[in-house]
């Protein structure tokens, strides 16, 4: 990469995409510029987006960019999983002039971008000291659950992004047996993502409201997270503490099955929103009660990414790798 070379670098929902200029390097630090929001309604296709974005910019044209996408990627077409964009990534660089564009699953980027991500945004939920070449485990509560690996190699990282959202949810406490029997009543199978995510809140407010006997107010995700922050004596405060002992048992989980041993990082976009609560909750302890194996995730450190940025960082880091 020469001195005044630039990645694009796009963080794409269903809703918004965000587009960003980087310069540096992970060796010397990434600096996003020239960061901008885009409603994807306001554009027909991907490309008059990004043609739009680089319209705004100043400075050099860049050489190579890294889309992250919510949706499947393959080598073919790309195709938004909650929009009516799709593109073929090899037809899109050459209509934007680049000389490589990477497409890669949203939360591969989200995972590589974590341990990017600047001391100031981040919220330690437990102090440790992370091993130096041991993999980084990046969990996702959000629309779904997402859980990416990091694992150092000769020379750099490698990002494995796995469907562990969908390991089977082990309850652990007689409320969540009784809150996965509920869910399993009406899904058949109870994934960890059955209650770690925004239907999962949905999912945990309609199985308490039954099992203490109250009709069920029809309440939203954000709906729960606000009435949870306003009321301590709410259902929604329990349904929370629910939620956030239940992530601390999977965090625990996953960090003994990957060798987590590097840190566990949390984002997604409802952590941040009930940021002074998690400490409040059984998080931590339930992280830590592994029986024989609590020595081993004592000292792993785990923080919650409270910045926006890290999937735009990681998108650099592996436009500038040229892969996962």
């Amino acid at each position: 990469m020469g001195a005044t070379d630039r990645y694009l670098v796009a963080d794409i929902g269903g809703t918004n995409a965000r587009f960003a200029m980087v310069s540096g390097s992970v060796r010397s630090g990434f600096e996003l510029e020239e960061t901008r929001r885009l409603k994807n309604e306001d554009f027909e296709h991907l490309r008059d987006a990004a043609h739009a974005f680089l319209e705004s910019c100043s400075g050099g044209h860049p050489s190579r960019a890294c889309f992250a996408v919510a949706g499947p990627v393959s080598d073919g077409k790309v195709k938004l999983t909650n929009s009516t964009w799709r593109f073929c990534p090899k037809d899109l660089a050459e209509d934007l002039k680049l000389e490589q564009l990477l497409p890669v699953n949203d939360f591969a980027a989200q995972a590589r971008g974590a341990p990017l991500s600047a001391t100031e945004n981040l919220m330690s939920l437990h102090a440790g000291n992370a091993i130096d070449g041991a993999p980084c485990a990046v969990l996702g509560p959000g629309t779904g659950l997402g859980l990416g690996l990091v694992i150092p190699r000769t020379g750099g990282v490698s990002v494995v992004a796995t469907e562990g959202g969908h390991a089977g949810f082990a309850p652990r406490t007689d409320e969540e047996i009784a809150v996965g029997r509920f869910i399993a009543d009406e899904y058949g199978f109870v994934s960890w993502e059955r209650l770690l995510s925004g239907r999962g809140l949905v999912n945990i407010h309609r199985a308490l409201c039954q099992i203490s006997g109250e009709t069920w107010p029809g309440h939203r995700p954000e709906d729960i997270t606000a009435e949870a922050l306003e009321n301590a004596s709410s259902m929604s405060r329990r349904v929370v503490e629910l939620f956030c002992a239940v992530l601390g048992a999977y965090a625990g989980d996953v960090a003994v099955i990957a060798g987590a041993r590097g840190g566990i990082y949390l984002g997604g976009g409802i952590l941040p929103r009930i940021r002074e609560l998690v400490p409040q909750t059984a998080f931590e302890a339930r992280f830590q009660r592994r029986g024989p194996m609590t020595h081993y995730v004592a000292n792993i450190p785990v923080n919650l990414i409270l910045s926006d940025k890290a999937a735009l960082l990681g998108a650099a880091a592996l436009a500038e790798a040229g892969g996962l």
